[in-house]
């Protein structure tokens, strides 16, 4: 990889010891933690209801939907088919709808703050859609016990509600009701993914400065960030990992992309790449582009077990090559080869091998990349947790609308 700038490496680790400290005194409930599982009653209860559909919508944009996305990358079960529409296109919206059975059908709205205008769309056309049948049998309201909007819709037609927790942002969200909640009504072990990630906790409380993994990871992409490596990418050999790495993108670029010190914007821009798919999309501008990009692997050390091909018959090199191996063989050999060659080629590059992907190690690796994430922000001396970026846009949104015939 590049040499990294001695010097560059040094200014940044000064500031490591007290976002060490930062991150081993923060509350159990941030990063997401509270007393384990003591919320997975109520959450409980309202999985079962929702279990007994043969579809679940699930309604909510950026923080209150990816992290259940993630989550279901473990799902086994078949039904219920889980509809998450994070986006207001309305062909989108009303095609998916038009195909679903309403009497069989469950909708979750879910809104931290209980305001979003994208939610509120949502559900008031949800609901419309919906009339002629029980909404309280059909419909459950996820958000802040607060005097909001969502809960002045949810009290006009007598909805359930769950409680958002109220010091918890939406990108954070996923340990919460927002992950948990579609995990267990899909069979995906809840308890397994706090497991995971409270693991992850509790490696961090218990080690040293030079071994806190989640703040190595932060101060060698801030360094590089430092001269030139600007961009952060999450290449996944998995396509159970996809949405991983899209929640991992708003993750990262909602809490560092902010005004640093002396008013002047810093963070680097996280993207998302799919192995194998990606090295015949992306790969040529990695490896003969600009040096601005920080990679990190994310690789399962076995895939899924599938038949060996049996192919003596044939005589094409090609052909040949794949005889007595299976797709899981392919798989892995692609993804060395790509790493190595970017090795050679000096591309700024880190490995994270998952020996199994299950509730336990993915709990953990999205626990690692949360404090990992928190570490960067404070290393940038900017507050992860707020972003005040976007409020003029949510203004000027509702003023349009409020303008249009």
């Amino acid at each position: 990889m590049p040499n990294l700038e001695e010097n560059n490496f040094k200014k940044v680790w000064e500031k490591a010891e007290t976002a060490f400290s930062y991150l081993k005194s923060l509350p159990s409930s941030l990063p997401l933690l509270r007393d384990l599982n003591s919320d997975l009653t109520d959450i409980k209860d309202h999985a079962k209801r929702y279990q007994k559909f043969d579809d679940v919508v699930i309604l909510g944009t950026g923080g209150s939907s990816l992290g259940g996305q993630a989550i279901l990358a473990l799902r086994e079960t078949e039904t219920p088919r889980i509809h998450f529409l994070d986006n207001i296109d309305a062909y989108t919206f009303d095609k998916t709808l038009k195909k679903l059975d309403k009497k069989k059908t469950g909708v979750i709205a879910i809104s931290k703050s209980g305001n979003t205008a994208e939610t509120l769309m949502q559900l008031l056309t949800s609901i419309d859609l919906w009339q002629g049948l029980s909404l309280k049998e059909h419909f459950l309201i996820v958000s802040e016990n607060a005097d909001n909007a969502i809960r002045e819709i949810a009290k006009r037609y007598d909805l359930p509600t769950l409680d958002h927790p109220k010091d918890i942002g939406g990108r954070f969200s996923a340990f919460t009701v927002v992950g948990m909640l579609p995990a267990l009504i899909t069979g995906v072990d809840a308890e397994g993914l706090r497991k995971g990630a409270q693991e992850t906790v509790d490696m961090l409380r218990a080690s040293t400065l030079q071994y806190c993994g989640p703040l190595i990871g932060a101060a060698l992409q801030m360094a590089f960030y430092k001269q030139g490596v600007n961009q952060s990418v999450l290449f996944v050999y998995s396509d159970r990992l996809k949405l991983l790495s899209n929640w991992f993108c708003q993750l990262w670029a909602e809490s560092i992309g902010k005004k640093g010190p002396e008013d002047k914007g810093v963070g680097s821009t996280p993207i998302s790449a799919l192995g194998a798919v990606d090295q015949h999309s992306q790969l040529q501008l990695y490896l003969g582009g600009p040096r601005d990009k920080f990679f990190t692997f994310v690789t399962l050390e076995n895939q899924h077990p599938i038949k060996a091909l049996a192919l003596e018959s044939f005589e094409h090199p090609a052909i040949m090559s794949l005889n007595g191996k299976n797709m899981g063989n392919l798989m892995i050999a692609e993804q060395k080869a790509t790493i190595e060659t970017m090795r050679k080629q000096k591309c700024p590059l880190r490995q994270l091998q998952i020996k199994k992907l299950d509730a336990t190690n993915l709990g953990a690796l999205m626990m690692h990349f949360i404090l990992e994430t928190i570490a960067a922000a404070h290393l940038l001396e900017v507050d992860p947790f707020d972003q005040p970026a976007v409020e003029e846009g949510k203004i000027l949104a509702l003023q349009y609308l409020n303008e249009a015939a």
